[in-house]
């Protein structure tokens, strides 16, 4: 299929706006608990009210998603979500929020893992990194224009408004996946077989296996680093709430810059490569960061520790994704999106610990030296994998004396 389908474009347009409601309705609901005197552990509960679906659930959406027609799941998910959306607008009660929004965690399991398992099935095998990153790079854009976006809709109309708007990108949603030439419909599996869940399909692959393990270390030492971003912007080194918001926007435009860039990554052994050396970029990123000795330094080491966070996203999701058979896809792309939540949860927990006893600075660098030994232990066994099968390809092309007879 064409690289410039309209599927794809329909499919990176869909994802991009969904993130880009759900991260504008994020922003309204913790604006509103601020404004409401709640504290900080509100917030956390809305954070985990929202997330904790995403890792409890992806075992079971996984199957959902290999077993039934991928525009089906679109289109009754985004349906689903824009009503409670709606609902969410006209609730006040601090239960039915949360209530609410793990409601919503749960349909963006679904959308996540099915959007993840339906890119590789419209671009071949080759364009899927550049698919990937222009999704990414997408989705970044999302993430950087909505709390913005969120925040202004809030100043001017309260919280209703914008969680309308997200109510009204599911409807954007609807429309993309009725639109959707291809479809990825699974089947029940065959009476006496069993169907193995994500967790048991990534175990046995020698690839995913630590993958998936340095996935979760890095959305870990990323996220226990966010926690504490700030005290080390306005405490430590002094500098100003314009600063910050500019140490941040270095990162995204890195993280944009990364993507792209390694959308032009072809072949698993580049692919696998590419990804150690973004792992490694990445955690010696952390430690630069921690050890700057002024602000203006910020700049330059956010910049490049974007740009590895973005190639390390496309490399990682291009090689899950190429590596993962196609009715197979549902179950590992939920446990992704599972692995990545759950990781998530207990980093926010781990930094604010950290935060305790050590200083900004310390975090930092003891995220990065934990990072940077990820790629050495298990980078070798990424690539070796990524190896091993490009040798069993080009065995599998080469025809034999008969068969060229």
């Amino acid at each position: 299929m064409s690289f410039t389908s309209r599927d794809l474009r329909l499919v990176v347009s869909a994802k991009s706006v969904s993130w880009f409601g759900d991260e504008v309705a994020m922003v309204a609901l913790t604006l509103q608990l601020q404004s409401s005197g709640r504290g900080a552990m509100a917030v956390a509960g809305l954070l985990i009210a929202n997330a904790l679906p995403i890792v409890l659930l992806s075992g079971v959406v996984g199957r959902i998603v290999d077993r039934y027609d991928n525009r089906r799941l679109l289109l009754a998910s985004s349906t689903a979500q824009a009503v409670l959306c709606v609902a969410l607008a006209f609730v006040s009660s601090p239960a039915a929020v949360l209530v609410l929004v793990a409601l919503l965690g749960a349909g963006q399991c679904v959308n996540s893992a099915t959007w993840s398992a339906l890119l590789p099935t419209i671009v071949d095998a080759e364009e899927l990194p550049r698919a990937v990153g222009l999704a990414q790079a997408g989705m970044t854009l999302a993430g950087v224009a909505a709390p913005a976006v969120g925040g202004l809709l809030v100043g001017l109309y309260g919280t209703r408004v914008p969680l309308l708007v997200d109510a009204a990108t599911f409807a954007v949603v609807f429309g993309a996946a009725v639109l959707l030439h291809v479809r990825r419909a699974g089947k029940a599996p065959a009476a006496g077989t069993t169907q193995h869940g994500g967790a048991a399909i990534v175990w046995r692959d020698v690839m995913l296996r630590p993958l998936f393990v340095l996935l979760a270390l890095f959305v870990l030492i990323g996220s226990m680093v966010n926690v504490v971003e700030v005290f080390l912007v306005r405490q430590t080194l002094g500098a100003s709430t314009t600063w910050y918001g500019l140490t941040g926007a270095c990162f995204a435009v890195g993280a944009l810059t990364g993507a792209l860039l390694c959308g032009r990554l072809r072949g698993r052994v580049t692919l696998a490569r590419g990804f150690v050396v973004s792992a490694a970029v990445l955690a010696l990123g952390l430690v630069a960061l921690g050890l700057a000795p002024a602000v203006a330094w910020l700049i330059p080491a956010g910049f490049v520790t974007g740009a590895a966070n973005g190639a390390l996203n496309v490399t990682l999701a291009s090689l899950v994704m190429g590596r993962t058979r196609a009715d197979e896809r549902g179950r590992v792309g939920a446990l992704l999106n599972g692995v990545a939540s759950g990781t998530q949860l207990v980093a926010f927990a781990a930094g604010g610990a950290l935060a305790a006893r050590l200083s900004p600075r310390s975090v930092f660098v003891l995220a990065g030296g934990l990072g940077l030994l990820a790629p050495v232990l298990l980078g070798g066994r990424v690539v070796r994998a990524a190896r091993i099968d490009d040798q069993a390809d080009s065995a599998a092309m080469t025809p034999t004396p008969a068969a060229a007879a």
